[in-house]
């Protein structure tokens, strides 16, 4: 037989769950082999003390001394640890909701001017020699004019940073149209 059969027999057999007829094969087997009596026997004592254990654990405890309602408390008698407890738990929460604040805060934005300096049209000649040349590939050709300054181009305003709540009713929108 396999190990797990014998382990489970032999659980069963503790716990009275197996028929006599059952229990006097399972006994005439092991007594041949005695590599499956190990099995059996450590089985059995763990099951044993597994079941102690659950028995110990399970019984019926002695309640707690009850705390007398009078009014002549000592500070022995006020649960500190419980206090303290709550009052770590406000002191965290307090935390974070500062540092949210904190991240919430909408950032203050200086207006500057600022100046781009260009090549000039004369200076930047060069990359239409490069592209009138033949033999030359797509990806030279697009870095080449990349490098292209255009005279009329203005940089582009930045854009505002959101904060928490605006960033809140933006995904609220999104969610609304799924």
């Amino acid at each position: 037989m396999e190990r797990e059969i014998i382990e489970r027999l032999a659980i069963d057999r503790t716990l009275g769950e197996l028929d006599a007829d059952t229990v006097a094969l399972l006994d005439a087997y092991l007594a041949e082999h005695d590599e499956a009596r190990q099995w059996a026997q450590a089985m059995e004592q763990t099951c044993r003390q597994t079941r102690d254990a659950v028995v110990q654990k399970t019984q019926s405890v002695t309640p707690y001394r009850q705390l007398s309602l009078s009014s002549n408390r000592g500070p022995q008698d006020i649960p500190w640890q419980t206090w303290g407890r709550w009052a770590a738990v406000i002191l965290v929460s307090v935390g974070i909701g500062v540092k949210a604040g904190r991240w919430s805060r909408t950032p203050v934005s200086s207006t500057e001017t600022v100046v781009v300096q260009a090549q000039s049209p004369e200076a930047g000649s060069g990359w239409r020699q490069r592209m009138s040349r033949p033999g030359r590939g797509f990806w030279e050709t697009k870095a080449v004019a990349m490098m292209q300054v255009e005279p009329g181009e203005t940089p582009q305003a930045r854009a505002t940073q959101l904060g928490l709540w605006d960033r809140y009713r933006q995904s609220r929108k999104e969610w609304s149209y799924e």
